[in-house]
């Protein structure tokens, strides 16, 4: 009985985003790659069940070694909502001279999705859907390379009317379940510059309820009086739809404020903890975004860390310390610390994680190749 390498590659495979392809691209006997692995293979059999490599493998043939334990499945990519508040006010001066918050808007989209586009299934929903509250679905529905789809609907649009925050979340939400994609975990990102409002069901009289901002700004259109519920602030609202996407559909929630919500940060900051991402290491639990730099960066975090780094497996391998990975051609050490490098990720040897820079690495939205190398028997 000898001992052979098989190298599979997801040749092409855009792991900054996970393409979704699977399977076998390249099966082939290599010596070359004996090498690389024989100064490893020393202590990589504690319980001396595998024989030795046989390094003359000239003249073998693959014949009698399944494949079938070897396949390499890459984790589907992300479906993200972007779900963008059109509301008036986005017309008013952004951070950058002769820039409105909505040109902000669109430059940082543009940044954001030219490097994560081929990586990320975006969609965009743009709310209100008229002058005042009405919404609708989406304009863009999520894929992959829907950077000029979504900015020629961003270009295109004219701030004006209210900010329905709950009405577009939920229909975003709908979306997303209606389209759903086997596999793929399913996100909204929301980027407001104000408090939620447009819920005709709330009484304005005596005065409107709020809970999470100053009493002042309970009526959003402050400093001007709150003749209409649809004038309070969704509050309540708001927040029933973020839990309910999370806690029933497993749709997480992630909250950019822009300028113009420094009076909402209380709500803002429950809205990103009850949609279960909230910024970690900020000021606060939402992104704050007050420019076109920092909405970028949000963005540009943001979808690093919906970008997968687990590869599947469709079986164990046979011998599961005889396997090596390598990225563009540079081999990424085992890691049992989950640190830096690559390590099985369940009991059952079915799902390979990378962690620390090779993950960086995959999350950076350029196109990588990843390889395996498995130990095969031939009888």
């Amino acid at each position: 009985m000898k001992i052979h390498l098989l190298v599979w590659t997801l040749a092409g495979l855009i792991l900054g985003g996970c393409t979704g392809v699977s399977g076998l691209t390249e099966l082939n006997n290599v010596n070359n790659v004996n090498n690389v692995n024989n100064a490893n293979n020393v202590n990589n059999d504690p319980d001396g069940t595998v024989p030795d490599i046989n390094q003359d493998t000239g003249g073998d043939t693959m014949e009698g070694c399944d494949p079938r334990n070897f396949i390499l499945q890459a984790s589907p990519p992300a479906e993200v909502y972007l779900v963008i508040d059109r509301s008036g006010s986005m017309l008013e001066p952004g951070a950058t001279p002769g820039m409105t918050r909505w040109d902000e808007v669109i430059a940082a989209m543009n940044t954001a999705l030219t490097q994560f586009e081929n990586s990320v299934r975006f969609g965009l929903l743009l709310y209100p859907d008229n002058n005042e509250c009405a919404t609708a679905g989406p304009l863009v529905p999520v894929n992959l390379n829907n950077r000029d789809e979504i900015l020629f609907e961003l270009n295109r649009a004219v701030p004006a009317g209210g900010t329905p925050t709950a009405a577009a979340l939920r229909n975003a939400a709908t979306s997303l379940m209606d389209f759903h994609s086997p596999g793929s975990p399913q996100f909204v990102v929301l980027a407001t510059d104000g408090g939620p409002n447009c819920n005709y069901m709330l009484e304005s009289s005596p005065a409107c309820g709020c809970a999470y901002s100053s009493a002042e700004y309970c009526c959003t259109n402050f400093p001007g009086p709150c003749l209409f519920g649809s004038n309070c602030l969704d509050d309540a609202g708001t927040l029933d739809v973020i839990t309910q996407n999370r806690q029933v559909q497993g749709i997480d929630t992630f909250v950019i404020g822009l300028s113009g919500t420094n009076a909402y940060i209380n709500l803002l900051n429950a809205m990103a903890v009850a949609g279960g991402r909230p910024q970690v290491g900020g000021a606060t639990d939402y992104y704050s975004a007050e420019s076109e730099a920092e909405l970028a960066a949000a963005l540009q975090s943001i979808a690093v860390s919906v970008i997968s780094c687990t590869i599947e497996l469709d079986e164990p391998p046979l011998y599961p310390n005889f396997v090596h990975i390598y990225i563009d051609g540079a081999e990424v050490g085992r890691d049992g610390t989950k640190t830096d490098g690559w390590d099985y990720s369940n009991a059952g040897l079915t799902s390979i994680e990378l962690y620390g820079p090779p993950c960086d690495l995959l999350r950076d939205g350029e196109q990588h190749n990843l390889t395996a190398t498995f130990a095969c028997t031939v009888e």
